[in-house]
């Protein structure tokens, strides 16, 4: 996953950005010098963007808004620590849930041409100059060949089966090519290099290589293999895909195909708890977001909202030791996305889940712990979170402040300093 910069936050509400920004700034020590809080996200007593203080200052509106918001994500969080304790004791003893049933109607092809059968490999000559190659996807409903990027063109300076052989797969554009030998004589055999529809192309420029994907026909090559993509079912479900290997066919779970028919696929439970995790964790995330916009409950008092935001980010991405080679979400596919919620590369989590079980398991348990104690400082009824409402319920019944009668109580632009910035690297 690529890292992104701590000042470009774009994707986020600006009341958000602007305190996540600040919560990453390094705090001032006693001597003058500078230091970062410590990078474990529990690691402070104290709820990051406590501010008792700065919501006095907002008047009787932004207060009943905030009232509003912060019971609302009180709720939602009692919610996630619930599911996220329920995903690190499903993630500490994994089991088997059960296999897929996949029904496979095609597998995934390779173009292939050859041509005519020739006595002598070395004395027969498809003619000179340059051959060329564009490549291409194919409609397997319609049989129509769509061009991608542009064509490349191949030298061809001898016009022998050997000579064009060398010629293509000295050009290296994604095509090769050998003399077969067959029924009594040979014959020039060329193919692409991967499978998939969108790995299809047409050849032009020699009379005795002319070929167009979508009139075969029509060519002096004989198509005898075509580029498609695997087709094939999930519970009555159609799906595609451009390869045989690292087929998905559920969530962290994929197949290899090798031929048509049906498959029952195992799966394990911890990725279905991974899946779960995720969908917490960017719930809470999604609705941090949308109070903290422009129109939201907390627009104008986001500071406990940014310091959960944050803190629960600042867990997804931290290192945990788990006996292997995995010490990070990143390590089975997970990142964090400009918005803050994770997504994942579910091909990388079934390689890890293949390779080392035990240190996803491990990982994902810990994980799972580490998001949950990152926000539990705010939930409760000592939280920071109730704290807050209570503060924001006495603004209410006494009345406009002091700050509503001079002009206005103040934007969101304040908050506590500190704590890791490893989320801020990747929101962009």
């Amino acid at each position: 996953m690529k890292a992104m910069s701590t000042n470009t936050v774009s994707a986020l509400p600006t009341a958000l950005a602007g305190l996540l920004k600040q919560y990453a700034a390094p705090s001032q020590k006693g001597d003058g010098t500078t230091a970062q809080t410590a990078a474990n996200p529990a690691a402070s007593p104290l709820s990051l963007g406590r501010d008792e203080a700065y919501s006095l200052s907002l008047g009787s509106t932004q207060s009943g808004s905030a009232m509003l918001g912060y019971t609302r994500l009180a709720t939602l969080g009692a919610q996630v620590d619930g599911d996220l304790q329920a995903v690190a004791t499903q993630a500490a003893s994994p089991g088997s849930a059960g296999s897929v049933e996949v029904e496979v109607s095609r597998l995934a092809g390779v173009q292939t041409l050859v041509t005519s059968l020739f006595g002598d490999p070395d004395s027969v000559s498809l003619g000179t100059g340059t051959l060329t190659v564009q490549m291409g996807e194919m409609d397997g409903e319609t049989g129509a060949f769509t061009a991608l990027g542009e064509p490349a063109g191949i030298v061809i300076a001898g016009g022998s089966l050997n000579d064009i052989a060398q010629s293509i797969n000295d050009s290296r554009i994604g095509l090769t090519a050998k003399v077969v030998e067959s029924g009594g004589g040979f014959e020039l055999e060329i193919s692409g290099q991967d499978t998939g529809a969108a790995k299809a192309f047409a050849l032009s420029g020699l009379a005795e290589l002319d070929f167009d994907p979508s009139r075969p026909d029509t060519s002096p090559l004989t198509l005898t293999g075509e580029a498609a993509d695997a087709l094939y079912s999930i519970d009555g479900t159609e799906f595609v895909w451009p390869s045989n290997a690292g087929v998905p066919v559920a969530f962290g779970t994929t197949a290899a195909f090798s031929e048509t028919g049906a498959l029952s696929v195992p799966r394990s439970t911890l990725s279905e708890t991974i899946r779960k995790m995720m969908a917490s964790f960017n719930g809470l995330q999604q609705a941090i977001v949308e109070m903290t916009g422009d129109k939201g409950e907390l627009a104008a008092n986001a500071n406990l909202a940014a310091g959960m935001f944050k803190r629960i980010g600042d867990a997804a991405m931290a290192e945990y030791p788990t006996g292997g080679d995995l010490s990070t979400l990143a390590g089975i596919g997970i990142g964090v996305e400009k918005d803050g919620a994770l997504s994942i590369d579910q091909s990388i989590l079934a390689e890890a889940l293949g390779k080392d079980p035990a240190s996803v398991q491990s990982l994902v348990a810990q994980a799972a712990k580490g998001m949950d104690d990152a926000i539990r400082p705010y939930l409760g009824s000592r939280g920071a979170i109730s704290s807050q409402v209570t503060v924001l319920g006495s603004l209410l019944g006494r009345g406009s402040s002091l700050l509503d009668y001079l002009g206005g109580g103040s934007k969101a632009t304040g908050g506590l300093a500190g704590g890791a910035t490893s989320l801020l690297s990747a929101l962009g």
